[in-house]
């Protein structure tokens, strides 16, 4: 399954809140790297970029990641069937973890540096994983039943009971 085929089987109000959410969060961003950029320059953040970065991410990665996680037609278990997701969900996945990763060692590394920079680098790094960890779930979620019936068919369990 790839971003096109699952654009296809969302309903359209999901569509609009996964799309919206990702615009949202893209646009956060880069109120973020202005005021990343801002305080750089003159060691001030301007809350006029800032608190509008911090809105747009974190509720444009929310409007993404609930809708996703929605989608999900049973119960979803990354790891343990792992092999059955499809690759654009797994590619997913390990990029949201990737950049969640790399936003902590981020503000850490700031932190060190300037007491202050964490704050301005959170909102960048954690919209784009919630957007990301969203359409990943998306992904693997609607791909459930199908790994659920070809485990039943193939006698094998997806119950640890069974």
């Amino acid at each position: 399954m790839t971003l096109g085929s699952l654009w296809q089987l969302l309903d359209p109000g999901t569509k609009r809140w996964m799309a919206g959410g990702t615009a949202s969060v893209l646009a956060g961003t880069g109120l973020g790297l202005a005021s990343l950029s801002a305080f750089v320059q003159s060691g001030r953040s301007d809350p006029l970029l800032l608190l509008p970065s911090l809105a747009l991410s974190l509720g444009g990665g929310y409007a993404a990641l609930f809708p996703g996680i929605s989608v999900n037609r049973g119960q979803l278990r990354v790891l343990r069937d792992w092999r059955q997701h499809p690759r654009a969900g797994k590619v997913l996945w390990i990029l949201s973890l990737a950049v969640a990763t790399c936003g902590l060692a981020t503000c850490i590394a700031a932190g060190m540096v300037s007491p202050q920079a964490p704050g301005l680098l959170v909102w960048l790094f954690m919209g784009l994983y919630l957007a990301s960890a969203g359409w990943a779930s998306a992904l693997m979620g609607l791909t459930v039943p199908a790994a659920v019936e070809a485990g039943s068919r193939n006698g094998h369990s997806t119950v640890p009971s069974q």
